[in-house]
């Protein structure tokens, strides 16, 4: 990844306003996206970390003419705070009286100022909620611009990765791509809908059984698909895919087209096309003025969220790989800490090694997150060169970590206890166990969602006066983006946004925390499998099973805060971490497991 220094910042930012001056911009918008409106983007699209220093994945920043300012959310407010620079205010997304960024425009755009933005870099619902609000105030709404990425062509901008295309084998995936299709287009029926304008990576990858590396720690690839009743056109960049696979294509009924060529495609379509305002950016939005436009869901998207058969035995056997490692590399900290030299980026790269010994592992599906002591409080902390600290027998370490397998994607974090700790360390490590213990136990009817259980692993914080500042869980992907919708943990309801009905067959993180800035931060994560459970009168009951296999540290609880029910549920974890991982492991890392049983 390219590294910018502080200074650079500033002076980028200069430009930036030079830039604005020259045009008669007043406020120009840099958000964190790509094109395709991804969570996670090639290096090549980063130019909100360009221009405002802050490196997290999840932000956005305003220019105005003197200053700017950078929106955040919980996760990254110590981050950021210690990345931007002084011209740079942070606004903490979520904490009372901080203004969204459309309150913010409302309050300061005046008659006569014009608001620029690269249009690529904004979804179509975003971007016609600014104009609107642009309209209202009798200013201008200019989404042609592209001034950081013209700065940033004078500098080093490093070049778009260009990965080879492959395909995700049937023995893996479990469902042939024409049988995926079938299934869209009888939604798509449903809707009235004679095409659908697909631009979202994952969605596509999963639709067309594929995947490449255009993306660090998501086997995605740059692409776009149109698709018709008979007739679907996919967008690549050519010389990123075989011959062979180019043939299969075209037997299946399925056109090449190249990546660069959808906007001129675009262009000349008269369909009713059914897209996802939220994934489809506002320029390619503004193309299809010829179209009849009905704005829904990507039916891709829940069907990809639901695992099948195949896809959750593959899932059930990487997470026993996944357990492995972890433990192995557990088993290692645990006896070495104090004793050979460690930091934060060596002990990284130790469970790397682990991980790569594994079969078919493809990488990590995220960068580590290996925070000691302090450095945990920040949420998605980066060790650097700058940032590594050496690791001794105190305090806890926090490892948040995955793995890409051709079988599914991996997320679990684990804090360890090193050396003494305070009691309110301990305390928290505890409560927060309970929390993530409790909310993987639920029983519920049908119909519930994420945001009707989230209140489960809350309960205990929120019962000291404690929170997290995000949500508690997340959908994943199978050998796909470590995030993924529709389905997650949320307090706050909002059913249009991450807030699914659980359905079996979903995958969900359950991974409550406390973060102290400047002291600590624990976290402890699971992934869960959404099954069934029950039916009756009452109707159709579901609970949730557990796919990650790794133990929990026992040197941080404190049994005297749990009851009954909670030491069993701890006792029950325990002893099926144990029962499928010890056939795997040496005799010395056995007798070491077993000593983590209740």
């Amino acid at each position: 990844m390219t590294k910018w220094r502080f200074l650079d910042m500033n002076l980028n930012f200069m430009k930036l306003r030079e830039q604005m001056e020259n045009q008669k911009v007043s406020y120009y918008l840099v958000p964190s996206e790509d094109p395709h409106q991804s969570e996670y983007v090639d290096d090549y699209f980063k130019c909100r970390q360009y221009i405002s220093g802050f490196t997290g994945s999840a932000g956005t920043f305003l220019a105005g003419c003197e200053e700017g300012w950078l929106w955040t959310d919980g996760r990254y407010f110590t981050q950021a705070e210690g990345q931007i620079s002084s011209d740079i205010t942070l606004m903490k997304q979520g904490v009372s009286g901080v203004p969204t960024i459309l309150e913010f425009l409302k309050e300061h755009l005046q008659e006569g100022d014009t608001l620029g933005v690269n249009g690529f870099t904004i979804s179509a619902s975003y971007g016609k909620k600014i104009a609107k609000l642009v309209k209202q105030h009798g200013a201008s709404f200019r989404f042609d611009l592209r001034f950081v990425e013209e700065l940033w062509a004078k500098d080093d901008r490093p070049a778009i990765t260009k990965s080879t295309i492959y395909r995700h084998d049937i023995k893996y995936s479990g469902e042939h791509t024409d049988s995926k299709l079938a299934r869209v287009r009888e939604k798509m029926k449903e809707l009235d809908a004679n095409a659908f304008f697909l631009s979202s990576l994952p969605d596509i990858a999963w639709l067309f059984n594929l995947r490449g590396d255009d993306i660090a720690c998501t086997p995605l690839f740059y692409s776009y698909a149109w698709i018709t009743i008979d007739k679907c056109f996919l967008f690549l960049r050519k010389d990123c895919i075989s011959a062979v696979a180019f043939q299969r294509f075209k037997e299946h009924g399925i056109s090449i087209l190249d990546y660069t060529e959808v906007s001129a495609f675009l262009k000349d379509q008269h369909e009713t096309v059914l897209l996802n305002p939220d994934l489809t950016n506002y320029l390619h939005y503004n193309l299809l003025f010829k179209c009849k436009i009905i704005e829904d869901k990507n039916p891709t998207e829940l069907m990809k969220a639901i695992k099948n058969d195949i896809q959750i035995d593959h899932l059930k056997a990487c997470h026993i790989n996944d357990g492995i490692a972890m433990t192995k590399f557990m088993y290692w900290l645990k006896k070495n800490v104090g004793k050979i030299p460690m930091t934060e980026r060596m002990i990284s790269d130790h469970l790397e090694e682990e991980r790569k010994k594994l079969p078919d592992y493809m990488g990590p599906s995220f960068e580590t997150i290996c925070a000691y002591k302090d450095h945990a409080a920040m949420m998605h902390y980066q060790s650097t060169e700058e940032s590594d600290v050496d690791v001794k027998a105190e305090g806890m370490l926090l490892i948040d970590s995955g793995g890409q397998y051709y079988g599914g994607t991996t997320d679990v974090t684990r804090t360890f206890i090193l050396g003494p700790i305070s009691e309110e360390e301990r305390k928290y490590f505890t409560l927060v166990l309970k929390s993530m213990l409790t909310l993987a136990n639920a029983k519920f009817l049908f119909g519930c969602r994420g945001s009707n259980l989230d209140i489960l692993a809350r309960e205990p914080l929120w019962e000291e006066g404690v929170d997290y500042r995000c949500g508690t869980g997340h959908g994943v992907g199978y050998f796909l983006g470590v995030h993924e919708g529709p389905n997650a943990f949320r307090w706050r309801s909002n059913p249009e946004n991450l807030d699914a009905v659980l359905q079996p067959g979903m995958v969900i993180t359950d991974e409550p925390g406390v973060y102290v800035p400047g002291k600590y931060g624990i976290r402890t994560e699971n992934m869960l499998l959404c099954r069934k459970w029950q039916q009756n009168e009452y109707g159709a009951f579901l609970h949730f099973e557990p796919l990650t296999l790794v133990p929990i540290d026992l040197d941080g609880v404190d049994l005297s805060l749990f009851n009954d029910k909670e030491n069993q549920l701890l006792r029950d974890y325990q002893q099926l971490v144990y029962d499928n991982l010890a056939p795997h492991l040496e005799e010395d890392e056995v007798s070491w497991l077993k000593t983590l049983l209740l």
